[in-house]
C-alpha cells in the first residue's frame, strides 16, 4: 500500500468503515482484532467461537524434533477494500471492511492484471513484441 495513493484523511476513513462493520469482515464473517485489544484478550474472546482454531497453527522444527505453536495475528487484521480498486474513491459504497485473507483474495485478480499489463508495458519499451495469445488461439 502506498500511502501516496490514498487521501490525507484515509485512516479516519477506514476507521469508519471497520467500526460500521463491527470489526468483523465482511466477506467471510470473521472477528477482526480492534486497536488497543491484546492478542491474548482477543484470543479469549474466541474460545467458545469456531475461529479460535485460526488464531495458531500447530508447526514442526526439523533442527529441534519439536511441535510448538506459531501465533497467526496476521488473520484477524481488517483492511478496507476498493470495489473499484481507485484508492482516492473513498464513497461508501465503494468500500468493504474486509480480514487480510479475503481481501489477498480479493485483489488478487487486479493485481495479476496489473503485473501483465507492466510487463507488456515493459517489453514495448524495451522494443520486444509481445504475443496476444487471443488473437493467436483465434487463427
Amino acid at each position: 500500500m502506498n500511502k501516496d495513493d490514498y487521501p490525507s484523511n484515509w485512516d479516519e476513513i477506514a476507521r469508519e468503515i471497520k467500526d460500521k462493520a463491527n470489526w468483523v469482515c465482511q466477506e467471510c464473517g470473521k472477528p477482526c482484532r480492534r486497536p488497543g485489544t491484546s492478542w491474548v484478550e482477543f484470543v479469549e474472546s474466541l474460545l467458545s467461537s469456531p475461529w479460535y482454531d485460526h488464531t495458531f497453527e500447530e508447526v514442526f522444527d526439523d533442527e529441534s524434533g519439536e511441535w510448538g505453536i506459531v501465533e497467526k495475528k496476521q488473520r484477524f487484521t481488517l483492511t478496507v477494500s476498493h470495489a473499484n480498486h481507485n484508492p482516492l474513491d473513498c464513497r461508501p459504497e465503494n468500500l468493504r471492511a474486509l480480514c487480510s485473507t479475503c481481501h489477498l483474495k480479493y485483489d488478487a485478480p487486479h493485481h495479476a492484471n496489473s503485473r501483465r499489463r507492466n510487463s507488456r508495458k515493459k517489453l514495448e519499451e524495451n522494443g520486444q513484441l509481445t504475443l496476444n495469445f487471443e488473437v493467436a488461439l483465434e487463427k
